[in-house]
């Protein structure tokens, strides 16, 4: 797939190598990538820019003020959330019905209860949070309650090219504040309860 296939509304000029993939983690970039550099709370990707561009990174997702020499620097004041929406365009194929579940407790299971009941109904179904990724057939670790971006919805198109055609997941608030569902569309979304926790969390759409 072609960057600018990925960025409908930027002008690239001349500037449009192909990709073949996307990556938040410096040491995963391989040539064709485009790597997602971000300030977080204990490291700031954008200190990895380098070493990326040196493994092969066609283009940098990156705030406007970061450095980047040797790929196309698409500069955003928010590039964790443009980054997600690359990556919803570049994996695209997505179960036709997902529904997003969040929340304090319950997560965990309401999604697999969503994920029986689709089953009963003879859906071939999957739900993704704390116990991995779960369908009839097989269940996966994934480590995290919502995966990061990358992760997230390359195993949502995988799931669609497996057949899946519904899918329930947890969205930790956590995850929803860093766009780790962005780009999924979503048929319904639940709200489980708010506890003590998360009173001073902001909790966004999925």
């Amino acid at each position: 797939m072609r960057l600018a296939a990925l960025l409908p509304d930027r002008n690239l000029g001349d500037t449009d190598p192909v990709v073949t993939g996307l990556a938040i983690d410096h040491r995963k970039v391989a040539p064709g990538t485009v790597f997602g550099a971000f300030a977080g709370a204990r490291v700031n990707g954008e200190d990895f820019i380098p070493a990326a561009v040196a493994a092969g990174a066609v283009a940098v997702v990156a705030r406007p003020e970061a450095q980047v020499a040797g790929a196309v620097h698409i500069a955003d004041a928010n590039p964790r959330r443009a980054f997600a929406r690359i990556a919803a365009r570049f994996f695209h194929r997505f179960p036709a019905t997902s529904v997003a579940v969040t929340g304090t407790n319950g997560k965990t299971s309401t999604v697999e209860m969503v994920r029986q009941l689709w089953r009963m109904a003879g859906f071939h179904a999957a739900s993704i949070g704390t116990l991995g990724v779960t369908t009839s057939q097989e269940r996966a670790a994934t480590g995290l309650t919502t995966p990061d971006i990358v992760t997230f919805l390359s195993t949502m198109s995988g799931l669609a090219a497996e057949g899946v055609t519904h899918a329930a997941f947890e969205a930790s608030s956590h995850g929803l504040d860093q766009y780790r569902t962005e780009g999924l569309p979503v048929k319904a979304a639940a709200f489980t309860n708010l506890s003590h926790d998360h009173r001073t969390t902001r909790i966004r759409p999925p």
